[in-house]
């Protein structure tokens, strides 16, 4: 299941990274600026496959990551590229923007067609979200709340009576504390009976405090203390409520299944920007334990894969569908976050340079360096994100072998 997670996990990404770039290669062509280098993957170069008419170079490169589409502009020091007629730098000021935010209608394009596709067929919510995780009540299809869920009569019973089975563990301080394992039955919280839909408050309100979990395992109940932390309470479990809930299914008419989309964007876009706060807020406290969980939140491809592993556990191809959608979704909100070296970022910097009347070829080379110095910033958190992916979700420390070689040195001297 796990080499299947990971098929599908490269093929998803890697139709959704190719749609985006060619969205910028055929805005580019359309707009008469004249596209370098297609490369597939990302450097070092290993040969070039083709060039095309109209002097297109298709490149493979080495680390299968990403693919790039390079415009004739990039190197402000080169006076006869950066400014002939087909460059990026010659095109006008709406058809710059055109190049670099077209993309975003080919992200809205196949979440469009996946969620029409699946909203017309049948699916089930991907999770979802116990009570007050979220500031407001969530009224996304796909990551509803319970709340929400019960008001549109898609639960056949009472949640309350739901067993929470934990379907997987993230390395944190409580679960290691209190022992729990996959496919243990948490029973109570406190003494407290606890289910999907009221574990979180019941955690909230021990924080700082000493608290009692009772679960159950091979029809065996365990009882084990520890102390919540002083700025949160979380178990560090997953959990799959969709599996344990009489759902009714999600399916709508097609005319209506075409319009449910709009619906669908705008509550992921909420909840996007309300994971995000939180994230940031907790990232810039510059406390060791808020910092690690920020970092524990945010998820790069294991976490990915592991989501993956647990949905395909179900055998509903169109939740499969449903979370390429979601993807694509925040592939998009990602890139147009006015941040140096994303997409969003440099369409600001075209935009100041147009409103300011500033000289080109000045504004752009420190837009260069600056670009360069946030990509390197990207680069360095998305690995971070990968190795921290495989610390805590997989146990595995990537760095382990450099540290038992750092170690064995300094025993040596």
């Amino acid at each position: 299941m796990v080499a299947i997670a990971i098929i599908a996990w490269i093929l998803m990404f890697m139709i959704l990274v190719i749609l985006h770039e060619l969205w910028h290669f055929t805005a580019a062509r359309k707009s008469g600026v004249k596209v370098l280098e297609f490369w597939v993957w990302i450097s070092p170069k290993v040969c070039k496959l083709w060039t095309d008419k109209k002097g297109t170079e298709y490149t493979a490169n080495a680390i299968p990551l990403w693919w790039f589409c390079s415009l004739k502009w990039e190197d402000p020091n080169n006076p006869d590229d950066f400014n002939a007629p087909d460059s990026f730098m010659s095109a006008k000021f709406w058809k710059k923007i055109i190049i670099l935010l077209w993309w975003v209608t080919a992200n809205f394009l196949v979440a469009w067609v996946l969620f029409t596709v699946i909203f017309t067929a049948w699916t089930q919510p991907i999770s979802i979200l116990p009570e007050n995780s979220i500031k407001s009540e969530s009224t996304s299809l796909l990551m509803p709340t319970y709340s929400f869920l019960e008001r549109e009569w898609l639960l056949s019973w009472e949640v309350w009576s739901t067993p929470l089975i934990v379907s997987s563990t993230i390395s944190g301080y409580l679960v290691e504390e209190l022992w729990i394992q996959e496919w243990d039955t948490i029973l109570s919280v406190n003494q407290k009976p606890v289910n999907a839909r009221n574990i979180w408050t019941t955690l909230k309100k021990s924080i700082w405090q000493e608290i009692q979990i009772q679960y159950q395992r091979d029809w065996q109940d365990y009882i084990w203390t520890a102390i919540c932390p002083s700025d949160s309470c979380i178990l560090w479990i997953t959990y799959s409520s969709a599996a344990n809930l009489e759902l009714k299914e999600i399916k709508y008419p097609f005319h209506k299944a075409m319009w449910m989309w709009l619906k669908e964007i705008w509550a992921q876009r909420k909840l996007t920007f309300s994971s995000l706060w939180g994230i940031l807020k907790k990232a810039f406290s510059f406390e060791k334990e808020q910092m690690q969980d920020s970092l524990n939140s945010l998820a790069g491809p294991v976490g990915v894969i592991v989501v993956l592993k647990e949905l395909m556990y179900s055998g509903d191809w169109t939740v499969y569908l449903a979370f390429a959608g979601m993807i694509s979704l925040a592939l998009a909100i990602f890139n147009i976050l006015p941040i140096p070296a994303l997409d969003g970022g440099r369409a600001v910097s075209v935009i100041i340079q147009q409103v300011f009347w500033l000289k080109k070829e000045k504004y752009f080379n420190i837009e260069w360096y600056v670009n360069t110095v946030f990509f390197l910033i990207l680069m360095w958190l998305w690995i971070l994100i990968i190795y921290n992916d495989f610390k805590v979700r997989v146990g595995i420390d990537l760095l382990y072998p450099i540290k038992r070689l750092i170690q064995r040195i300094a025993g040596i001297f």
